[in-house]
């Protein structure tokens, strides 16, 4: 049954789908995470943990959920290889026609599969919104960068789509062969404008899908230095100059 969050059930279902979840000194929240995931209909056919080096518990987490569970698959890194890294490890172990990109510190609502899988009959990437968790436990609005316009508008101004909101088409992630392991941060918005770049299809839907805990620290993206000269590199992608010349 779906919450209030994400409106009607959804009748209609579209493939199967598997989660990849980074993981690095996530030892608190990411049991969380995957129960979030676990807890979906249609169930997940594998959520692929990986942990990129922690220096904390996070790989005896992570053993003892693939312990308990049996489509829980955990795998660990003899070294950090940064997020994109870390993704693309999941990535390749990842079967299902669908694959989604959660983060540990995030988590899905109940319904999440359903609303994300229902809209991919003509999409490559299917897109919902997302609540903001404070520390105090309060959430936002719901909100997406992207409001369903112009997809090319949405991605020349900023990271529009986040991983924990999204789903992606197994078969155009590998075709893009991924996330980029030379982005440190800003590498989910270099995905989504290479997925782009590919044609992939877009399609955004109104169910909020996913709650974005902005308590925990460690985003790669709080780097702002690294992270303007990387914004930099993705709004300087060919594809915005085509888009500007097909307009």
């Amino acid at each position: 049954m779906l919450t209030s969050e994400t409106g009607p059930p959804h009748a209609v279902r579209c493939g199967h789908y598997d989660v990849v979840i980074p993981c690095f000194n996530r030892a608190r929240t990411v049991a969380q995470a995957v129960a979030s995931v676990l807890a979906q209909d249609p169930p997940p056919r594998q959520v692929i943990l990986v942990d990129d080096g922690s220096t904390d518990r996070t790989a005896a987490v992570l053993s003892a959920l693939e312990a308990r569970h049996a489509t829980v698959r955990a795998v660990l890194l003899p070294r950090n290889m940064g997020a994109s890294g870390a993704r693309n490890a999941g990535l390749a172990l990842a079967r299902a026609e669908w694959v989604a990109f959660l983060d540990s510190d995030d988590a899905w609502l109940d319904g999440a599969a359903a609303a994300l899988l229902a809209a991919g009959h003509d999409a490559d990437v299917v897109v919902g919104q997302f609540r903001r968790v404070w520390p105090c436990g309060s959430s936002g609005e719901p909100e997406c960068g992207w409001s369903g316009g112009d997809i090319h508008s949405a991605l020349a101004i900023s990271g529009a789509i986040g991983p924990s909101w999204s789903i992606v088409r197994r078969s155009v992630a590998l075709a893009v062969a991924g996330f980029d392991p030379s982005f440190h941060n800003c590498n989910d918005w270099d995905f989504y404008v290479r997925l782009l770049a590919a044609d992939a299809r877009f399609e955004r839907i109104d169910d909020v899908v996913a709650f974005y805990h902005v308590a925990e620290a460690n985003r790669l993206s709080h780097d702002s230095a690294a992270g303007r000269a990387n914004a930099s590199r993705v709004r300087a992608h060919p594809v915005f100059d085509r888009a500007v010349h097909a307009a």
